[in-house]
């Protein structure tokens, strides 16, 4: 054979050897796809089976959706917020009549009443309260809070970030925020009216300490004091009373030594008494005495020592 020959068999052999590979892996991918292709129409068909029921699902969220928009009412994103007096709940918006925050009506320019909300670090909207627009114009607009802020209530208020507005909110959402505002209301009642009680009972503690000092002063007395001060303010009351016990005791003692003195004077009185009359006996009973001689009974009789 010639050698081109030979080298066109060999050629031709391994173009069939590789075909024949060829074939098997395209025969397998076949497969393969067929199985694929299987499971789409089944997967297709129940899903085909399922569309109705998801139509009208998806049609019951859509109105439920177009209902709470509707509850929530127009709604303005991005609201860049300028205070102008925080502490009385008062700051100014950046939008206005441009973007249709008022609406004509038949009494003149009709103003809503604007529920905002500012976004927490987490980025969740946080409700802040609803505001009364005061005044507006093309592009920003005057608001005032409602409701008298609570103490330190406008101190939570970030103003560096944008806020978000609505002009409506669901009933039961706004009986809930009511519910809380009277639920805090009472609580910072109670607060307050137990902080006024803790002053009340501060205050008569201080003015008992104040008396129970005035008396420790007075029964310990003030050495600075005048001698014109009297003795009770100088010494003190316990100084005092202990003083006039000790002269008192002191009188006493001398009213006891002039009592036995007077007894014992007494004594001696009656014995002298007792003498002048067996004297006067004596003498009144005596039957030598001269006729018309006298004798004094009221003389008394005088002791010599």
């Amino acid at each position: 054979m010639h050698l081109a020959g030979k080298i066109f068999a060999i050629f031709t052999l391994l173009l069939a050897v590789g075909a024949i590979l060829l074939t098997a892996k395209t025969l397998d991918k076949q497969n393969e796809w067929n199985e694929r292709l299987d499971k789409a129409r089944e997967s297709y068909a129940s899903a085909a089976e399922k569309l109705p029921e998801v139509e009208e699902k998806a049609l019951e969220l859509r109105d439920e959706l177009t209902r709470t928009r509707l509850n929530w009412g127009r709604h303005w994103d991005g609201v860049q917020v300028v205070p102008r007096n925080l502490e009385a709940g008062q700051v100014t918006i950046g939008i206005g009549r441009n973007q249709k925050l008022s609406r004509p009506g038949e009494n003149g320019e009709q103003l809503p009443l604007l529920h905002a909300f500012q976004p927490n670090d987490d980025g969740q909207m946080q409700y802040v309260g609803a505001f009364r627009v005061t005044q507006i114009d093309t592009t920003q607009a005057a608001l005032q809070l409602e409701r008298t802020p609570r103490e330190g209530e406008t101190a939570t208020w970030n103003v560096n970030r944008p806020w978000r507005f609505r002009d409506s909110m669901p009933a039961g959402k706004r009986a809930q925020i009511g519910e809380l505002l009277l639920e805090l209301t009472l609580i910072e009642q109670r607060m307050s009216d137990r902080e006024l009680n803790l002053q009340i009972q501060n205050k008569s503690v201080q003015a008992a300490q104040n008396m129970l000092d005035q008396r420790l002063a007075e029964l310990q007395g003030d050495e600075t004091l005048p001698e014109q001060a009297g003795e009770e303010y100088r010494l003190g009351l316990v100084e005092a009373l202990r003083n006039a016990e000790a002269n008192r005791d002191a009188a006493l003692a001398e009213v006891q030594q002039l009592r036995e003195e007077l007894h014992d004077l007494y004594g001696r009185f009656e014995n002298l008494l007792a003498e002048n009359k067996d004297l006067e006996s004596q003498l009144t009973g005596d039957a030598d005495l001269p006729e018309g001689a006298e004798v004094s009974a009221s003389r008394p009789v005088v002791e010599t020592k």
